[in-house]
């Protein structure tokens, strides 16, 4: 059984802990006071102003109560602050236009940056805490030579989150920490339970966290019943144009998907386009996805400047991609062209593109298409 780090002295470093109530959060506030920090736990209620629509499947309320309770278990102060506001502005009205686009977001990437960090970093400005930290599977180191700091995976494979942090800047890099970094998930439980914190047993949380189920339909078929029903059915086509099916609307369907496609064509069928002007849905087979190309705009270069130059490195598509070799070609500040070395499916707008050297984050932008 692990002991509880004792109370901190006035003079060490003070940090904000952005807390869940989860396992991995709870955790953290332990590797930091061992790591000699003075915690104070904040708590983001982001998605209180949808409980009317879902009510008991998104636990706004829940998260800070436990956030609470983890916190006076270690004996530190606890905050809850109320942006409900803000995170639909920022990133659940930008995920309903994507998807009404026939396009493919990624909310957490946007939740990060323009919630998450700049509200940490707000709330410790005001009360002059140095440092912020989150209970995410990344890492953060200075590079003396350069004089930047470096994103870089998490050591824990599996649980990598670096993906999802393409988009911080070098000043909020420089003021964040990861404790869980350097750690496995499976570690962290080990510690969590060694520990007697409630979360230790706690499944992982879902992906979208305002997405109940995670169906994304169903979620927009609630939040937006007026635009979903005005769509209507369309239908699906093969590339020479020929009607090959009726579906119940183009923001049902990503590019790549399989599942769910209810279509018999005697070979397994693809979504290769989607057209949200004709609502229409292009099918085709799996060879029909290679791109061998992909344009990045809101390209934000994090451990290295912009480059001049192409360079080389690895760019993952997908949160759980593994990764292509590509030339990167700078356009301008934030925009480049990808040219995949290694063969590329179902590049999909909307997504990210994250590049990487090694276990550095060189960058990342969203992905347009050809």
């Amino acid at each position: 059984m692990l002991n509880k780090p004792l109370s901190h002295k006035a003079d060490n470093p003070r940090i904000l802990l952005g807390m869940s109530g989860g396992v991995d959060s709870s955790t953290a506030v332990y590797l930091l006071q061992e790591n000699g920090f003075d915690v104070k736990g904040l708590t983001l209620s982001l998605t209180c102003s949808m409980a009317s629509l879902f009510g008991d499947t998104i636990h706004p309320r829940d998260h800070a109560e436990r956030a609470k309770r983890v916190c006076d278990f270690f004996g530190i102060p606890h905050e809850t602050l109320e942006r409900c506001t803000l995170f639909e502005e920022r990133v659940v009205n930008p995920f309903v236009r994507e998807y009404f686009s026939g396009r493919t977001p990624n909310p957490c990437v946007e939740c990060n940056r323009f919630v998450k960090w700049d509200e940490l970093l707000k709330k410790a400005d005001e009360e002059r805490i140095p440092y912020v930290a989150t209970g995410h599977y990344a890492r953060v180191r200075y590079n003396e030579s350069t004089r930047r700091y470096e994103l870089l995976k998490g050591k824990d494979p599996k649980k990598d989150q670096s993906y999802y942090l393409w988009q911080l800047t070098q000043e909020q890099l420089a003021r964040t920490r990861f404790p869980l970094g350097d750690l496995t998930k499976d570690r962290i439980k080990i510690i969590a339970s060694e520990l007697g914190l409630e979360s230790a047993n706690t499944g992982e949380s879902q992906d979208i966290c305002f997405i109940p189920g995670d169906d994304y339909r169903e979620f927009l078929r609630e939040y937006v019943p007026d635009q979903y029903q005005s769509v209507g059915t369309g239908y699906f086509l093969t590339q020479d144009g020929n009607i090959v099916g009726e579906h119940p609307g183009f923001f049902h369907f990503t590019i790549g998907q399989r599942r769910g496609l209810h279509l018999a064509l005697g070979y397994p069928v693809y979504v290769l386009e989607i057209h949200p002007e004709s609502n229409e849905v292009v099918v085709g087979s799996k060879e029909a996805l290679i791109r061998s190309q992909t344009a990045v705009s809101r390209v934000n270069w994090v451990s290295i400047p912009a480059p001049e130059k192409p360079i080389e490195a690895l760019v993952k598509i997908r949160y759980r991609h593994k990764g292509l070799r590509a030339l990167l070609n700078p356009l301008s500040h934030d925009k480049i062209f990808i040219k995949f070395i290694d063969i590329s499916e179902a590049v999909t707008p909307g997504q990210s593109a994250v590049f990487y050297h090694g276990d550095r984050v060189l960058g990342g932008g969203i992905i347009e298409g050809a």
